[in-house]
């Protein structure tokens, strides 16, 4: 039989051109996207359409090679095939590689005319060749906008029409190929893959950048595929620049040459010059308005170039609203940008000396600041805040505020008052009370003789913000009394006077009144777009939520609070930390540790090491949180050295908010008391006291404590004391663990009817706020008991399933049996060169007793010598540190 390569009248095609590609180093597969592939008939076509560095050939070529190795036929097209007679060719010879066409089917010798795509008896004998096939094949047709000649077009159009059975068409392309595409959708027969599909999503891109190790932190992740847009070739070079570089920075910041040329090769190269001059013109702006394009680029058809090039052809503009407003791509804008400024620096400070005037006019304060910041302007720069400053403050403008201010201070440009006042307003919200305290110094060293209404109420609200974030509650209500609410509605500032005022009933447990002024507050400063305002209600307002125990309405508030808050560069936001606190507590207390923790960390990113009073209480509520949920992930002893790190830091639990106070001590004792420290559960209590004393949350960690030495009597007894109501509780949900604590004395003393009542209890107290915590992470004979309840729980059944199915979810490890107080004595003792006599005499115990609690040691610590011991319980945190510092 002979070969294709073999007939006569064919072009010679190499190899390469008609071989499935194969995967790239840093492949990730796609099945979300295979499977919409394999969902077309054999007899379909299909279209999987681009711009470049969409992995379209990637995603075929994959597709390709999970089919039988006999059903496709490849070719990657190229300029070259604007010949017809090597199209044609190519076509035969992918086709003849074949192993399902038989090897008598013409396809196999049949000869190529001069014309072939308007030869139409040579274009019916490959219809009949295909038609004849005992099964489809696929025939995948690469790069097809490398044929700009009509010849191939139109002999494919024809081969289409005649619809041969044996065949399916998959064709990649950067725009829409000139095939009957629409009749194949009317006929439901096309499968189309876009660049929608094609970006890479926060799981695939976690998969992808995996590849570049510790350059791309997890946490840098999300933002990287929202700077790239999804956009396969954007995070390939990502990872490659981090590879190279040890870092994102020379990607993020547009200064890393090997991405500047692909995309002035694959991306740029397809433009004309005018549509690339327009582009890098406009990168200056992170967002074009409808009628800035003109102005900045002189060319009055700049809104119609930018409407194609946001055509899916090349999809380099994005262009959103009526009027529309124009952003280019992030990641091309970042480049385009860096460009312009290295290349023409010049010309990048007068067009953003054009944005700013533009934006100026179209009372645009925001963006005109920016902009007259990059052009180099301090004159016009401090006009601008003069003007705008306050209420930029107030709509959280913040970033804009301080790159202004910066400018001003590096031009050593004395700041007048106002500004000053501006300044501290941004520390204050950075938790930076020092430098804080500095700018308004400099405001009042400046302070003129007839200050205007709105400077004297900024500095009164300065002050009162300042002693509400470092100073007594005693202290800040006395200056926050000092605000004239009067003057400052006057002033325009009768919302933040407000929320000052609000700030201070909320200490004072005056809720009613604090909510009544804050939501009076949000609904104005909605109004008027105030969106720092509007976060610093929706944080309040999530906080007396939490006071109240509603949960779900907690965590509601508390997200939209975080949606508002202005971006800050550094990440530092006292409101952000407060919302993201409040989140990883209603996250923790819904039983969903793993988001605990992401929000908990969060919160110290978001502080820093601010040294606000504030912000240390903050900052160590955050930890006890993160401490409480690596606890129950399975980091047990990690998590309850955590959790009593921030305990001791916080200093005497008289020092902290009574709510703080006793989250603190609720969640550690219980830690401690479940691993078995009982030492630490007391230490917890004693710290405890003198904040909690008469609180419904000292009698529930008695009872834990009875219970835990299996006094199951002297635990209900105590229970009964809190059921009575005579003892407050400061945490809502501390009601529900009592319940469950009943239910484990009840089912201890064999009363399993009481068992069943307590806990029916727990379960309708429970389902409207939304807490899972205490059932999720309760010890195994509660979970089976209620488990055995199924069927009988009535209202209760559906929230308990919820329950176990996050708890299956969860998959948590079982606990390690606890170290008993004497095996914690002998283990604390092993790092030192002690031997086992010498032990015994310090512990005043006879040797076979040390070896006996030595033999426990090793069997709960699954280790066999005493070095091993050591190593693990350094590890988990069993031995304090100065003693781990011993050597065995």
């Amino acid at each position: 039989m002979r070969q294709c390569h073999e007939v006569p009248s064919r072009r010679r095609v190499p190899r390469t051109k008609i071989t499935v590609p194969r995967p790239p180093a840093d492949f990730v597969s796609r099945p979300r996207l295979l499977t919409a592939l394999d969902g077309t008939g054999e007899a379909a076509m299909v279209f999987v359409g681009a711009p470049a560095g969409f992995g379209k050939t990637v995603l075929l070529a994959e597709w390709a090679r999970r089919r039988d190795g006999g059903t496709v036929a490849w070719l990657s097209a190229d300029t070259d095939d604007n010949d017809d007679r090597l199209f044609w060719s190519a076509v035969l010879e992918a086709l003849g590689r074949c192993g399902r066409i038989p090897g008598g089917n013409p396809l196999r010798r049949l000869a190529v005319p001069e014309v072939p795509s308007t030869d139409l008896a040579f274009l019916a004998q490959v219809a009949d060749a295909l038609d004849a096939l005992p099964e489809p094949v696929v025939l995948v047709l690469d790069s097809a906008q490398e044929i700009t000649s009509p010849g191939p077009w139109h002999g494919l159009r024809t081969l289409v029409r005649h619809q041969p059975a044996g065949l399916c068409l998959a064709v990649a392309s950067r725009r829409e190929p000139p095939l009957p595409l629409g009749r194949a959708r009317l006929a439901d027969r096309l499968a189309e893959v876009g660049a929608a599909r094609l970006r890479f999503t926060a799981e695939e891109a976690n998969t992808l950048l995996a590849t570049a190790g510790p350059a791309i932190p997890r946490d840098q992740i999300a933002e990287l595929v929202a700077r790239t847009g999804g956009w396969p070739a954007g995070l390939r070079l990502a990872a490659a620049s981090a590879a190279r570089h040890g870092s994102l920075r020379d990607f993020v910041s547009g200064r890393d040459g090997a991405v500047l040329g692909y995309l002035t090769d694959e991306v740029l190269a397809a433009l004309t010059p005018a549509q690339r001059e327009l582009l890098r013109t406009i990168s200056i702006c992170d967002e074009v308005p409808t009628g800035l394009a003109p102005v900045l680029s002189g060319r009055t058809d700049a809104e119609s170039m930018l409407r194609e090039l946001g055509e899916p052809a090349t999809q380099l503009i994005d262009s959103t609203g009526t009027p529309p407003h124009h952003r280019v791509l992030p990641m091309l804008r970042t480049y385009l940008r860096a460009d312009l400024h290295r290349r023409a620096p010049d010309r990048a400070r007068s067009l953003h000396a054009k944005a700013a005037g533009w934006f100026a006019e179209h009372d645009r304060p925001a963006q005109a600041l920016l902009h007259s910041v990059r052009s180099g302007r301090p004159a016009r720069v401090g006009e601008l805040l003069r003007e705008h400053a306050v209420t930029l403050f107030l709509a959280g403008e913040h970033h804009v505020l301080r790159v202004a201010l910066t400018l001003l201070e590096d031009r050593r440009i004395a700041a007048d008052p106002p500004a000053a006042l501006i300044a501290a307003g941004l520390y204050l919200e950075a938790a930076e009370t020092s430098a804080a305290g500095l700018q308004l110094a400099r405001a009042e060293a400046s302070w003129p003789d007839r200050p205007s209404p709105e400077l004297t109420v900024l500095r009164q609200l300065t002050c009162s913000w300042l002693a509400q974030l470092d100073h007594s509650a005693a202290h800040a209500a006395r200056v926050a009394a000092e605000v004239d609410e009067e003057l400052a509605a006057g002033a325009g500032l009768g919302g933040l006077a407000t929320l000052h005022r609000a700030g201070v009933l909320i200490g004072r447990d005056e809720r009613e009144p604090a909510r009544e002024a804050l939501l009076r507050v949000l609904g104005t400063a909605e109004q008027v777009h105030q969106d720092f305002t509007v976060a610093q209600c929706l944080t309040l307002l999530a906080e007396l939520a939490c006071h109240d125990g509603d949960y779900r309405a907690m965590e509601t508030l508390a997200r939209r609070a975080g949606a508002r808050l202005p971006r800050q560069d550094p990440p530092r936001s006292l409101q952000g930390a407060q919302a993201g606190a409040l989140l990883a507590y209603g996250a923790l207390l819904s039983g969903e540790p793993a988001e605990c923790l992401l929000q908990a960390k969060r919160v110290g990113q978001l502080l820093g090491d601010a040294p606000a009073r504030a912000a240390r209480e903050l900052r160590l509520f955050a930890e006890t949180l993160r401490g409480a949920a690596e606890f129950e992930l399975g980091g047990w002893h990690a998590g309850l050295r955590r959790m009593r790190r921030a305990r001791t830091r916080l200093g005497a639990g008289r020092a902290c908010p009574p709510g703080h106070a006793a989250l603190c001590a609720v969640l550690e004792q219980r830690a401690a008391l479940r691993l078995g420290a009982a030492a630490q559960s007391r230490e917890t209590v004693r710290w405890a006291l003198p904040v909690l004393a008469g609180s419904g949350e000292l009698l529930l960690m008695r009872a834990r404590t009875q219970l835990r030495l299996g006094r199951h009597h002297a635990a209900s007894s105590v229970l009964r004391s809190l059921a009575e109501g005579e003892a407050p509780m400061e945490l809502a949900w501390a009601g529900i663990e009592a319940s469950l604590i009943g239910v484990q004395a009840a089912l201890a003393a064999g009363a399993r009817d009481r068992a069943a009542r307590l806990l029916d209890e727990a379960l309708r107290a429970a389902e409207p706020t939304g807490v899972r915590f205490p059932f999720v992470f309760a010890p195994p004979e509660l979970i089976g008991f209620l488990t055995s309840r199924l069927g009988g729980l009535g209202t209760g059944e559906r929230f308990a399933g919820e329950i176990l199915a996050v708890r299956r979810r969860l998959r948590t490890p079982p606990m390690p049996a606890p170290l008993t107080e004497r095996e914690r004595s002998v283990l604390r003792l092993l790092p030192t060169q002690r031997s086992i006599d010498e032990i015994a005499e310090d512990l005043t115990v006879s040797p076979n007793t040390v070896k006996t609690h030595v033999r426990g040691i090793y069997a709960k610590l699954d280790v066999r010598s005493r070095r091993e011991a050591v190593t693990i319980a350094q590890e988990r945190g069993l031995l304090d540190a100065e003693v781990a510092d011993f050597t065995v």
